[in-house]
């Protein structure tokens, strides 16, 4: 009896040492996933009023609510969260008109900006076009620094994007501007 003792005893700590190991294994996997994700937030729509004063400029904003921490676990099978992000990079912005006409088009600005702020961070980034052409667009991809690391931004729950610019011309009715920006997230265990 004392046989079986001693050697369902030993196949315990075995056991115990193997599962103790295994988990161990599992942190230092953890720790060596890393992902880059796309991540485009639901876009924002920014209503600039008609405006004949081409000296000022115009700006619109909208608050956009996102769960970044439950985008980072669906991609990532629930492994890593948004305390694992290691960086943001903002990809791409693009303004897009919803209501161009011939007289109330992107033509009417003399620059254009968008720009990005959250509730965890209320610096606003922004990008801009200073020399736009007076040419008939209703389109503008803005130039973006794919270096500058945005972390800070996203690690809240809530994104405010704004767009707007100056006027060379004077616009006769509302203009209203799809603003879509996208990032890439590195996040790693």
């Amino acid at each position: 009896m004392k046989k079986y003792r001693l050697l369902f005893a030993a196949a315990g700590m075995a056991l115990t040492t193997i599962g103790l190991s295994t988990l161990q294994s599992c942190d230092k996997v953890a720790s060596l996933l890393q992902y880059d994700l796309a991540l485009q937030t639901a876009s924002a729509e920014v209503v600039l009023p008609p405006s004949a004063d081409t000296v000022g400029s115009a700006a619109g904003s909208q608050v956009v609510y996102y769960n970044v921490d439950s985008f980072i676990k669906a991609n990532t099978s629930n492994v890593l969260g948004i305390n694992n992000i290691q960086s943001v990079k903002i990809e791409s912005v693009t303004l897009t008109l919803l209501n161009p006409t011939a007289t109330n088009n992107f033509a009417n600005f003399r620059s254009a900006s968008g720009s990005v702020y959250s509730n965890s961070n209320t610096t606003p980034y922004t990008m801009s076009i200073s020399s736009n052409p007076d040419t008939y667009n209703t389109v503008l991809s803005l130039p973006v620094d794919s270096t500058v690391n945005l972390k800070t931004y996203l690690t809240g729950n809530q994104l405010t994007y704004s767009a707007g610019g100056s006027l060379r011309r004077a616009t006769t009715d509302s203009v209203h501007i799809k603003v879509d920006f996208k990032f890439k997230v590195h996040v790693q265990g």
